[in-house]
């Protein structure tokens, strides 16, 4: 199917997301935080990225400008999976460049409906 990076701190949680893409069939490269995730991307040339927005070293936000002023990765399928559930946070990823918002806990469903839409 795709290759979907996924950036999360949480160990937990990463190692949640990277089974249900997995058993979905995509192939799934996984990051800690942001820093090891822009070095996971360029890398592994992603059909999708998935970021949470609250890590260290560098947040999703900042992710997602790095990528924006990278033509090879602009138009790479942006989603972020965050906590932050407030229409600010929200906003701020989608004026950054996401194409999607998602908030944890995750709905599987909905996610793999915007991967296989992204991918389409």
């Amino acid at each position: 199917m795709a290759t979907i990076i996924v950036i999360e701190d949480d160990p937990d949680l990463l190692q949640l997301l990277v089974e249900e893409l997995e058993d979905a069939g995509h192939r799934v490269l996984a990051a800690g935080n942001g820093v090891e995730g822009l070095a996971a991307i360029k890398a592994g040339n992603p059909d999708v990225i998935i970021s949470d927005v609250c890590m260290p070293v560098m947040d999703g936000y900042q992710l997602r400008q790095r990528l924006e002023s990278c033509p090879r990765f602009r138009s790479t399928p942006f989603f972020f999976v965050s906590a932050l559930a407030f229409q600010q946070a929200i906003d701020k990823g989608f004026s950054i460049g996401a194409d999607a918002f998602l908030t944890k806990p995750v709905d599987y469903d909905v996610l793999l409906s915007r991967i296989k839409a992204a991918i389409a």
